[in-house]
Order: C-alpha cells, then structure tokens, then sequence
C-alpha cells in the first residue's frame, strides 16, 4: 500500500498507539487492575524456539455476569484489549532466557536457542514486573515438533473447524457477540479427521491452526479446541486495527501464504495437509503456498461454504485445475468423510480412521 492510503494507515496507527498509551498508563494506575502476560502456544524445533505473548492491562479479579447482555459484553471485551508497550518481559525455555519488551501493541515473540529439546510441549515461563511490585510470573507452552514426524497439517478455523458465519455478515455477529463460547459448534467430523491424521503419521504429526481472527480470541479458540476434542496445536493469527501497512489486518492470501511457508522452512522434511473453506480466500492462499514450494503438499482440502456464487464457485475450480497441473490436488468438499477418503487414498488413513471419521460426520 502507497500513496494516500499508507499515510493514513500510518497516521491512524500513531494515534492509536498513543491513545492506548494512555488508557494502559490510567488503569495501572487502579488499584483493582494490573498488568499481566497473555501467553500464546509457540513451537520449533529440538534447538530453536518462537513463543509469542501479549502484555495488558486488566482486572485483578473477572466481575461476575449472566444472562444474554454478559454474553454480549464477554463477546465485546475479546476485542477490547488495554495493551502495554515497551514494557520488560523475560521469557524462560528450558535453560536459555530471552530478555526484551513489549512492542507497540503489546506483543512479545521471542526467539530462543535451546539445547536439544525433546519432541513435545514444554513449559515457557514469562516474567514483568509492575514498578515497586514484585515480580509477575505467567506459564505458556511451546510444542516442539518431533523430528521424525513427515506430516504437518495446517487449518482455518472460522467455517472450517467452527460454525461462523462469515459469508453472512448479520450470522456471523450474532455467532461472535451474542452465543456463548460454550454453545459454539463445530463442524462435524473435523476433530476426528484431524485427530486421525496425527494417529496416521504415529502421533507425531503437528497441527497448526492459522487465522486471520484475532489474537484477542486465543483463548477463546484454545478451550474450544480442547471442549470438542481437536488436537492440541499452535495458532498463529492477526492483529485487528492499524498496523502502520493497513487499516484493519493485514490481507487473508498474503498473511496465511506467508505463515504456512515459513512453517515449510522451519520443518522442511514434513509434507502437509492444508484444510480451509471456500467462503473467504482460502484457495488462494493455499494455492500461493503449493506455487511457492511445489511438491511439499499432500492435498488441499476445501470445505464448501454455502450459499455460493457461481462465479466463486468457478474460481475455486479454476484454481484446483491448476494445482493438479503442479502435482497437488485441491479437493471442494461437502464433509470430512470425503477428505478422509481421499487421503486414504494418498497412504495417510487406514480404512477404520476413515470409518471414524464418518461416524463422526454422522454425529453431528
């Protein structure tokens, strides 16, 4: 972005870094509400690490509500964050630490070099400390991917993994600000597809879940992976609002295509499964990583999001005849049992996983 447009993205986001300057500062100033450590599952190798974290603002002790309006305002308050900047943070893996700060919205990514870390979570510790306070200490985890692992499976989530909405604007709001995280449903046989495809690669295969919700939604995300049994695994998402190069986040294609291939980097001995839907720009983000890194993709698989244009339709389909042509297939599904059946095909499931599979289909 140049011209006009980067000199109000930049403009908008000084100003709003200054007014969260602001806010952090008076409500530290409180005596009920505190800064803390937000901590993100990070993941690497036995001998290099990336932990993400986010440093706020906020109460000592979570006020009490129920009823539809606490839904509604639990849902506002995800994206209402009270960030700190340029705050001291140390981060501790193992026996290396990190020292550094906050940036400007709040973020700590701390890459560390650890000494031949076994495949599997680890505890990460993040350290700040309020001035004239004791210091604060908060637990993360970091996944360290085992090294015999070929399979890496990277999925969306909205639409693909949970019911969202986000084809119709007015589904999707009611969906985000006024149904409880504990009524979300998920899409029906995902778990078991995904659970099936770790199971097939010998437990070892690592799930990435990458997203343009944001960041604010962690946790969120977190305890419904864990409520409806996904397998564990890192998420990487965006930062909502001004970021010096936007407006609002950075785009979906180039956000998602730029991830998944330094993930490809970072493993370089795993071939993935890439899982989205056809309601936003998965395909193409897809398709960008398989142009990028040929031969490095098992199968795309895209779950159809209806209604559907034709026209989206048709460019969903033009873009699978393409990536046939590089030697990977991009399957539009209508329900995880066809994606089980097809990496059957590909040696990735056994006949009794892909029964598991539409068992689960069938459930929901």
């Amino acid at each position: 972005m140049s011209g006009p447009r980067a000199w109000l993205a930049r403009a908008v986001t000084a100003a709003e870094h200054a007014l969260d300057r602001r806010i952090g500062a008076a409500l530290r100033n409180r005596s009920d509400w505190a800064a803390t450590v937000v901590p993100y599952h990070g993941h690497g190798t036995s001998t290099l690490v990336r932990v993400r974290a986010r440093v706020v603002v906020r109460r000592r002790r979570s006020l009490r509500r129920g009823g539809p309006a606490a839904t509604l305002l639990t849902g506002l308050s995800h994206y209402l964050s009270a960030e700190v900047a340029g705050e001291p943070v140390t981060v501790r893996v193992a026996d290396q630490e990190w020292r550094g700060h906050s940036d400007a919205e709040g973020y700590v990514d701390a890459t560390l070099q650890v000494s031949d870390l076994f495949p599997g979570w680890h505890d990460v510790t993040f350290r700040l400390a309020e001035p004239g306070e004791p210091s604060t200490e908060v637990a993360g985890r970091v996944l360290v991917v085992d090294p015999e692992a070929r399979l890496g499976l990277v999925s969306d989530m909205d639409d693909t993994i949970i019911h969202t909405g986000l084809t119709r604007l007015r589904e999707a709001v009611r969906t985000t600000l006024l149904v409880a995280e504990e009524e979300r449903v998920p899409i029906a046989g995902a778990a078991e597809l995904y659970a099936a495809l770790v199971v097939g690669d010998g437990g070892r295969a690592p799930v990435f879940y990458v997203s343009t919700g944001a960041w604010n939604l962690h946790s969120v995300l977190e305890r419904f992976l864990i409520r409806h049994r996904f397998p564990t695994g890192p998420m990487v998402m965006t930062d909502w609002g001004p970021g010096g190069r936007w407006l609002f986040r950075e785009g979906s294609v180039d956000f998602k295509s730029r991830t998944i291939i330094a993930l490809m980097a970072e493993h370089p001995r795993l071939r993935w499964v890439l899982v989205g839907d056809s309601g936003q720009h998965d395909p193409e983000a897809y398709a960008a990583v398989v142009r990028a890194r040929p031969g490095r993709v098992h199968a795309v698989y895209i779950r159809e999001v209806l209604p559907q244009s034709p026209l989206r339709g048709h460019r969903v389909r033009t873009l699978a005849a393409e990536l046939e042509r590089l030697g990977t297939p991009l399957l539009l599904i209508g329900d995880s049992a066809a994606a089980a059946e097809h990496a059957q095909g590909l040696g990735l499931l056994d006949a009794a996983q892909v029964d598991d599979v539409r068992r689960g289909v069938a459930a929901g």
